[in-house]
């Protein structure tokens, strides 16, 4: 079995080869937060919150190739399926007790919508990172108005105590900070 900053440097070199270059970066910003969130959060939580997008850095599918924007639950529900078994086949080629990688399957295979205490941490630690640092990205790939849809998408989702620490964050574009003031 590997160490956590192993199993750490693999998951960010994999997220390196993802087409959207704030991968890794937002993989901290997630690990970050669900250690502000759970400063006692156990080894599959932080492993759960560094691979939580890691098929993105596999199979190079984004949100860019969704073109009805409807079908953005069902697009995430498969996205969050297919990260939970990559991270599942890392962690089973580095022998982790199956206690282990199953825990960390569940979390990212919830990570978009929460469900148990952990899950929802995981999910609020995604979207404070997404809006900490994301956006500009976001909007820049996919125009103003797909990111209106989506900063409300993921807004809806966030628990009463993480929509009150993205309303305390810096957002330094104007239109962003509009949008942010519209929720």
């Amino acid at each position: 079995m590997q160490s956590l900053d192993n199993i750490k440097q693999e998951i960010l070199d994999t997220l390196k080869n993802s087409p959207l270059d704030f991968e890794a970066t937002h993989a901290q910003l997630v690990h970050k937060w669900v250690l502000i969130l759970k400063p006692d959060a156990d080894e599959s939580l932080q492993i759960a919150a560094l691979s939580h997008d890691i098929d993105r850095a596999i199979t190079g599918i984004t949100e860019k190739d969704l073109k009805d924007y409807t079908k953005i639950d069902e697009f995430k529900q498969e996205h969050a399926k297919r990260s939970a078994k990559f991270i599942s086949e890392i962690l089973e080629k580095h022998k982790y007790p199956k206690t282990v990688i199953q825990k960390v399957k569940l979390l990212v295979e919830g990570h978009e919508v929460g469900g148990n205490e952990e899950i929802n941490i995981l999910r609020d630690a995604d979207s404070v990172a997404y809006f900490e640092y994301n956006i500009p990205s976001y909007m820049k790939r996919n125009g103003y108005e797909r990111t209106k849809e989506k900063i409300r998408w993921m807004f809806v989702r966030m628990s009463p105590e993480a929509k009150v620490m993205i309303k305390d964050l810096d957002y330094s574009d104007p239109e962003i900070k509009s949008i942010i003031d519209e929720l």
